[in-house]
């Protein structure tokens, strides 16, 4: 599982912090990447396309970490 948030004001993990806590005590696995968008209204194009080029990265990271992580889980549990 991964975590993401979308903030109208400034970036702050602590929601995503305390998320990770709350889904591991119900024995969730969490990737250790996450992301927190601040300033949201902005952080985007009309079309929808992320205007700053290295949270582009970033996602693209997350999304390799969950499809690697969640590949080694389901040979685990094979």
């Amino acid at each position: 599982m991964g975590s993401i948030a979308v903030l109208g004001g400034q970036v702050n993990s602590n929601a995503l912090n305390d998320l990770r806590v709350i889904l591991r005590w119900v024995h969730a696995w969490v990737i250790p990447e996450q992301i927190a968008i601040g300033q949201a209204w902005k952080a985007f194009s009309p079309e929808g396309k992320l205007l700053d080029e290295k949270l582009d990265e970033r996602f693209d990271q997350f999304a390799r970490s969950l499809v690697e992580n969640t590949q080694k889980l389901r040979k685990i549990s094979c």
